[in-house]
């Protein structure tokens, strides 16, 4: 139970990291029943998601975490944003929070890292405003003057604190875990934390008087499109042949272009909603395209229906 396990690790952390980390039980329990309860709890809004328990890596971490990636948007905590459980070192608390990968910014902008990380923060606050008044809790105290917990509190958007010595119901939990995750969801397909797109000034948008949600799914679709297990998982199940044009990039360039073709996502934009988790079949929603077949059919009307494109190519 998640409950359980955020317990186990907030009672014996404290203990635990000042014993021999190597083949301790905690850092196993950490990267394996935290990771598999985190999972639990999820429930159904973790379709395609993946999770992580934080146990450091040849020494116990400032903080241990527990952690819920978006693949589109990344697969580890030192980059990108998603939402993690983080424990105080000084106070028996346990943060939940919609969060970012502090470790990258730090290395990039140096001393204006911590800066940045809480601009960032409030751009993902103004992106989602009806989830920011969901959550209590504004700021992290995980009370380490350490560079990394410091930037975890410049990164944290919003979230829930949970005092050890009164931990919330299962219940409780699970509902925090799987609004914060429907809200990470909604960042994604709202823009993470990239500038906000212009209606009819991107050239990779839908043809036309586009309104924002609908350049939206459209980026959201492309997002899923170049997403690189996505494209392996496609290529391997579809092969490597255009499937509306019949080009093959061996024939024409050798080895150069031997295993080389591009994943197209065939789910209709209509159906990526904001806040529901995106699954992948690659049976049924993708197909295999060469690159001129993929930038072409993303200018049709409907860039879901590969057997009428397959037509218009050979009527013309």
């Amino acid at each position: 139970m998640l409950r359980d396990a955020l317990l186990h690790i907030g009672q014996n952390f404290p203990t635990a990291r000042g014993e021999t980390y190597a083949n301790h039980p905690l850092a196993e329990f950490i990267r394996t029943d935290f990771r598999n309860a985190l999972r639990a709890g999820l429930g159904e809004v973790g379709l395609s998601l993946s999770t992580k328990g934080g146990a450091g890596s040849g020494q116990w971490p400032t903080v241990p975490w527990g952690a819920v990636f978006n693949p589109l948007v990344t697969d580890s905590a030192t980059r990108g944003y998603y939402a993690v459980y983080l424990f105080s070192v000084a106070k028996p608390e346990v943060y939940l929070s919609l969060n970012q990968g502090a470790t990258a910014v730090m290395r990039e902008f140096g001393a204006r890292g911590r800066q940045v990380l809480q601009d960032r923060a409030a751009l993902m606050r103004a992106r989602l405003p009806e989830f920011f008044l969901e959550f209590d809790c504004h700021e992290l105290d995980l009370g380490s003057a350490l560079d990394l917990p410091r930037g975890y509190e410049a990164g944290h958007a919003f979230g829930r604190r949970y005092d050890l010595r009164n931990m919330a119901s299962e219940d409780v939990l699970r509902t925090d875990l799987q609004r914060i995750t429907r809200a990470y969801w909604t960042l994604v397909y709202r823009g993470g934390l990239e500038p906000t797109p212009e209606v009819g000034v991107d050239e990779e948008s839908p043809r036309g008087a586009a309104t924002l949600t609908e350049v939206r799914q459209y980026k959201m679709h492309r997002r899923i499109d170049r997403h690189p297990k996505a494209s392996k998982e496609a290529k391997k199940y579809h092969g490597t042949i255009c499937q509306a044009c019949g080009f093959d990039f061996s024939k024409k360039y050798g080895h150069l272009g031997d295993g080389f073709i591009e994943a197209h996502h065939c789910k209709p934009l209509g159906l990526l909603e904001e806040g529901v988790p995106v699954e992948y079949n690659v049976a049924t929603d993708f197909a295999v395209l060469c690159s001129n077949c993929h930038k072409m059919i993303h200018r049709t009307d409907d860039p879901s229906d590969i057997k009428s494109f397959q037509a218009k190519l050979q009527r013309e």
